[in-house]
């Protein structure tokens, strides 16, 4: 028999979570069908190096480079504040990394961890193991049976006790400067990744935070409010809600319950994070309930790669391929969770989140704001540079700029109360001057300001909104809901082809 090929495995730390995966691990050897190593660990705290390296037969080290040099693939399981500079490290030693959630204490460097492994190519994970659990993904392919409808309503509750105690024992979570944050960031962003996998992007939020026990920075309570990005632009977004709390009653373990309200369907996910329960009840009265092992039968043509996602992370570290879920897929959740935090500090104001991701927070701002963004992405190359709109001036006209984390004008946007020449009856704005920087076109910063303006069109008591858009973004705007009236004619100042579109609201 020839010999079984071998991965040789490292750890950056060696606290809760570390022990965690080496458990996961060893419960996996026996079927992964080649042979796992244990290489280094190193701590700062030497005594729980030499202690996980006692129980899980690593070899104890005194520096992150030798353990680098020693593995093929490393876990990093340090406080957050750490990942950056260890993951910069693996990838420039082409190791496979596994990097434990959240990827960052903040979006800048969880972007820039993200911006290294898709240049490294390197197989990455991130330990948002819910992607690989039989209750979520049960209750995933509930809600896209077509006999559910659409989803309309999901209502998230995430408690544990605050993890400075008890069996985590993660004193470093109270401290801003090494977590972060609290537990939105290092606890519930496994929710907001779970609401993506559920129903999918999230468009905007709302959130307030309150902090019971006093650290500096470490929020203990989060309630928060979402829209979610429909399939069709045109069609009805479902809404959600997510409390998530840090409390200190040891009694009570971790817990979280879900539940998801389609328009023929209810969905339930309580109990165990894994083995459920899951029990729906359709409108005919069928009320069925699924945990434990039938669950996992159940779902195992859904899970990807190995129920184990330890399994599946070190599978595709020994064939370097991806694995699943990579920094990508943390990332939109961290974009998320940046937005919840912003809105938290505004007092609960709504903020948008990005087609990629991003978030951007959108403001009325004055006609000179709007001008230099016009000028460079509409007038761009052309003689006639002419920037100034009739009515811009005019009292009810609003003025509109999506900004970005460092506080720049991404994209602008003017609406004014005009009549449509095709319902000249009916009370309708006009579009005007819409503009994204042209280093972030497609960054989905055009469909937060035609959002924002809806809003307001609606506030307004406006039943349509139009625009003259140029035949180049006639596609942009189909995807949002906008019919193209009427022959096509070229715009006297730009001289290019334009069409008429038009929105109804209902």
């Amino acid at each position: 028999m020839a010999d079984l090929p071998t991965l040789r495995v490292g750890f950056l730390g060696a606290g809760h979570i570390a022990t965690y995966h080496s458990k996961s691990i060893r419960r996996a050897s026996a079927t992964l069908g080649f042979t796992v190593e244990r290489a280094g660990v190193f701590d700062t705290d030497s005594a729980r190096c030499e202690e996980f390296a006692r129980a899980s037969g690593h070899s104890p080290m005194s520096s992150v480079d030798e353990v680098l040099a020693s593995c093929d693939a490393v876990y990093i399981c340090t406080w957050t504040s750490e990942h950056l500079g260890l993951v910069q490290a693996a990838a420039d030693a082409g190791k496979a990394i596994f990097c434990e959630k959240p990827l960052a204490t903040n979006l800048a460097d969880a972007e820039r961890i993200t911006e290294i492994l898709e240049k490294s190519g390197v197989t990455n994970q991130v330990g948002l193991v819910l992607r690989h659990s039989p209750a979520y993904l049960m209750a995933r392919q509930l809600i896209t049976e077509p006999s559910a409808g659409r989803v309309m309503s999901v209502v998230f509750r995430d408690d544990q006790f605050i993890p400075i105690q008890g069996h985590y024992g993660s004193t470093w979570r109270s401290d801003a400067s090494k977590a972060g944050s609290g537990t939105l960031l290092e606890h519930s962003i496994h929710d907001i990744d779970m609401l993506h996998a559920l129903v999918g992007p999230i468009h905007s939020v709302s959130a307030r935070q309150s902090n019971f026990h006093g650290h500096r920075g470490i929020e203990d309570v989060v309630a928060a409010t979402f829209t979610f990005e429909p399939t069709d632009p045109s069609d009805i977004p479902a809404i959600g809600t997510l409390n998530s709390i840090w409390h200190d009653n040891l009694a009570r373990p971790s817990l979280r319950r879900v539940e998801v309200f389609c328009e023929k369907r209810f969905i339930v996910i309580e109990g165990d994070d894994w083995f459920g329960p899951v029990s729906w009840t359709d409108s005919d009265g069928t009320t069925i309930t699924l945990d434990g092992e039938r669950l996992v039968e159940a779902t195992a043509h859904l899970v990807p790669d190995d129920p184990n996602p330890d399994a599946a992370f070190l599978r595709a570290a020994l064939d370097r391929r991806p694995a699943h879920p990579d920094a990508t897929v943390a990332l939109a959740a961290h974009r998320v969770v940046d937005a919840l935090y912003d809105s938290a500090r505004a007092d609960g104001d709504r903020r948008l989140v990005g087609g990629s991701g991003s978030s951007y927070v959108v403001r009325r701002v004055s006609v000179e704001d709007v001008r230099p963004l016009r000028l460079d992405v509409l007038r761009r190359g052309m003689t006639n540079r002419v920037i100034d709109f009739d009515g811009d001036d005019e009292p009810t006209t609003v003025h509109l700029a999506a900004f970005d984390g460092s506080g720049s004008i991404v994209g602008v946007s003017t609406w004014m109360m005009r009549e449509h020449v095709d319902d000249p009856g009916a009370s309708a704005m006009q579009l005007r001057g819409m503009a994204t920087a042209r280093h972030l076109q497609g960054r989905g910063i055009g469909a937060i300001l035609l959002g924002a303006g809806l809003d307001l069109a609606k506030e307004r008591g406006a039943t349509l909104v139009w625009a003259n858009a140029r035949d180049a973004a006639l596609a942009f705007y189909r995807r949002h809901g906008y019919q193209t009236v009427g022959d096509g004619f070229i715009e006297s100042v730009t001289s290019l082809p334009h069409h008429r579109v038009v929105r109804r609201i209902d």
